[in-house]
């Protein structure tokens, strides 16, 4: 009687535990995807949880970024160039979905606003720019899931790209770089059965041609120079609550810089690079919706703005 006990208490302990891990991976899969965006397209940044075939969540987000020292090249300044400060509002919608349970599909598509606080452009001439910026998709696949004693390792491909639409890419006050692209990142995740994670992750984008709207130079379309990344990240995902911290970076293969003697205006084509980290936190209110908050921050660069960003959302969850 007592060893009958004893294996259904086991058994029990065994599906608690399934159960819990399942929901922590849950309500991490519902945390807001929050993309700051200073003269970069809007990647996105994946990481190894997936939703459950049929599931998707809707994200909608406000970030307020700003920035007052610009990297000229490798050269810190401590006012934007003509700007002195440049802020940013940006609206986003981030939804993924569930096509299998190994395959979730993402989209993000950010409306921003651009002000500077000092003169007009120098290359577009104007002291606002708002539009739609770029609509990314992504498709992240786990090709295997290793179980451990304590946790599981989860291997992810992603593959996708985004399109720049229809808005003015060449100035300091521009939304992003006008081009298109192609982007491949591969990663991996541990899952500790206690709830902590870590994933890293590198990618490469292939970058297309960026128009060169005001006609400056000969005139022909701006070649935007691809880019490696690379993200780190740690986290909680548990019952109640969803943190994370990380670090993510980019180097681009170009060869110009906005201080260059043959730097004529045309900063879709510079070398842009950076060293971010940040913190995303997350909070079910109920088993569709919740809230979350977010920050991050530029900590070294090239020809960009060195800035920080503060962010805030809800998210709904359909099909659970």
């Amino acid at each position: 009687m007592i060893f009958v006990m004893r294996q259904i208490l086991n058994r029990l302990n065994a599906q608690i535990k399934k159960y819990t891990m399942k929901l922590k991976l849950l309500i991490a899969c519902t945390t807001l995807l929050t993309i700051a965006v200073q003269k970069t397209q809007a990647q996105i940044n994946p990481d190894g949880f997936f939703n459950k075939k049929g599931e998707a969540n809707i994200s909608l987000s406000y970030t307020y970024a700003t920035y007052e020292k610009f990297f000229l090249g490798l050269d810190q300044v401590d006012a934007v160039p003509a700007h002195n400060q440049i802020d940013q509002n940006i609206y986003n919608i981030y939804a993924n979905y569930g096509i299998t349970d190994k395959i979730t599909a993402i989209i993000n598509l950010p409306y921003i606003k651009a002000t500077g606080d000092g003169a007009a452009d120098p290359v577009n001439g104007t002291t606002e720019q708002s539009d739609l910026q770029d609509i990314s998709l992504l498709v992240k696949w786990a090709p295997f899931t290793t179980q451990h004693e304590n946790g599981t390792t989860t291997g992810v491909i992603a593959i996708g790209g985004s399109y720049a639409l229809n808005y003015e890419p060449n100035g300091i006050l521009s939304i992003g770089n006008g081009a298109s692209s192609i982007d491949a990142k591969l990663g991996l995740q541990y899952n500790n059965n206690s709830g902590f994670f870590g994933n890293a992750f590198v990618g490469y984008s292939i970058r297309g041609e960026a128009d060169n709207n005001l006609g400056l130079g000969t005139g022909a379309k701006y070649d935007v120079p691809n880019s490696l990344n690379a993200q780190i990240k740690i986290g909680y995902a548990g019952k109640s609550f969803y943190a994370d911290a990380w670090f993510d970076a980019q180097k681009s293969n170009g060869i110009l810089d906005i201080n260059s003697a043959n730097f004529a205006g045309n900063f879709p084509e510079t070398k842009v690079g950076y060293s971010r980290v940040g913190l995303n936190l997350y909070a079910p209110i109920t088993k569709t919706l919740g809230v979350s908050l977010a920050s991050g921050t530029v900590v070294s660069g090239r020809n960009i703005g060195k800035g920080t960003y503060y962010s805030g959302g809800i998210t709904i969850g359909l099909g659970k």
